[in-house]
């Protein structure tokens, strides 16, 4: 037997030729192993280009060129969407640069200056108030301001119904007899409501009924001041659109509808109709009594019991009785068909797209774009 350590080199050569062998053995394994993932790889891409090559249009350059035009013409046609729901005009400026006020006595004379002005140009445009419509939808601050948690809120729905009412009055009804808002809603009273909605859009069971704000306390009072729409006629959808609901209900002729639509529809604030509804109205429509006097009304207490328009069962009929002052401009002959008064309900919202959630937070301290 021959004795390897009397041959070293013999020994080394042994050596080196088991390492080749190993060497050999794992770069084999390798080949394999790469080969196998190659062959997987090439048939996901072969599975990959079939269904490449059924697309209608087929992935070429031109239908990339024009996908991507398709895409700049999609935002652009955004871009004018966002630009009109943000309104144009004297309004949406107004709202645009409104600042919103900082404490309780601010709100409260800021809505009070708005009701003297509206009831100003009312009487300019000889249109009359009932007393339910002589606060404009602000009754409950007929005597202070709003909490300090509904002073935004509120103050951008003055702001919305300053529109509304010299829209209105600029058509020119015979009466107003009513004007209602939604309640304001606090942040967390909006997201419940929102999660409300979500939920009874995905057939879960809601927490209350979506229509009614939760727990909104400027809603618990006995004013007239406040109406809920329905949230299948509302055009709020959570997350993406948001609006804020308004009812006019006046009496009037049919020109004075007209009037008021054609006004809304020019689009100067996003306001959509959602509801209009005739009838023909009563006599008791008709008659106005003097608004109660307030405590902030001392000043100027408007018409007096002498001065009230009180219109008997002829007017519904089309033959105008009116105080003493206005009796002198009925003329003497009544006219064989007299056009009727009707009664015009329409309910109205001013929508608005919701922020990303991304924006949310950088606008959360900029106090210009109060909740609503």
């Amino acid at each position: 037997m021959i004795s390897l350590k009397k041959y070293p080199v013999l020994l080394c050569a042994f050596a080196i030729c088991g390492l080749a062998a190993v060497g050999e053995g794992w770069l084999i394994y390798d080949r394999i192993r790469a080969s196998r993932e190659a062959a997987a790889t090439l048939a996901k891409k072969q599975v990959e280009l079939n269904a490449m090559a059924a697309l209608v249009p087929g992935p070429t350059r031109a239908v990339a060129a024009a996908i991507e035009a398709d895409l700049a013409r999609a935002r652009r046609a955004l871009d004018t969407m966002q630009g009109e729901l943000k309104g144009r005009g004297p309004a949406a400026e107004r709202i645009r640069t409104a600042k919103v006020p900082t404490a309780r006595t601010e709100a409260y004379f800021d809505l009070a200056t708005f009701v003297e002005k509206s009831r100003d140009l009312a009487k300019a445009q000889n249109v009359d108030l009932r007393p339910e419509a002589n606060r404009f939808g602000f009754a409950l601050y007929a005597n202070e301001g709003p909490k300090a948690e509904r002073i935004a809120p509120v103050f951008h729905q003055q702001l919305i119904a300053q529109y509304l009412v010299e829209s209105l009055l600029e058509a020119r009804p015979r009466v107003i007899l009513s004007i209602k808002r939604e309640p304001t809603l606090t942040k967390a009273e909006k997201d419940k409501r929102d999660a409300d909605l979500a939920a009874a859009a995905g057939g879960a069971a809601p927490a209350a009924d979506p229509g009614t704000p939760p727990d909104a306390p400027e809603g618990d009072s006995d004013s007239p001041d406040f109406f809920t729409i329905d949230s299948h006629a509302s055009a709020r959808v959570p997350g993406y659109l948001d609006a804020t609901a308004f009812r006019l209900t006046f009496v009037g002729q049919t020109t004075a509808l007209r009037a008021f639509l054609n006004k809304l529809a020019s689009f100067e604030l996003p306001v959509l109709v959602r509801e209009v509804e005739v009838e023909a109205a009563s006599a008791s429509d008709l008659v106005i009594e003097p608004p109660p006097v307030s405590s902030d009304d001392s000043a100027n207490p408007g018409p007096s019991p002498e001065a009230s328009v009180v219109l008997s069962a002829d007017s519904a009929a089309g033959a105008s009785k009116s105080t003493a002052k206005a009796a002198s401009k009925v003329p003497n002959a009544t006219p064989i068909v007299a056009k009727p008064w009707c009664k015009f309900t329409v309910t109205v919202e001013y929508v608005e797209l919701v922020p990303p959630a991304g924006a949310v937070a950088g606008a959360a301290a900029d106090p210009a774009k109060p909740a609503t």
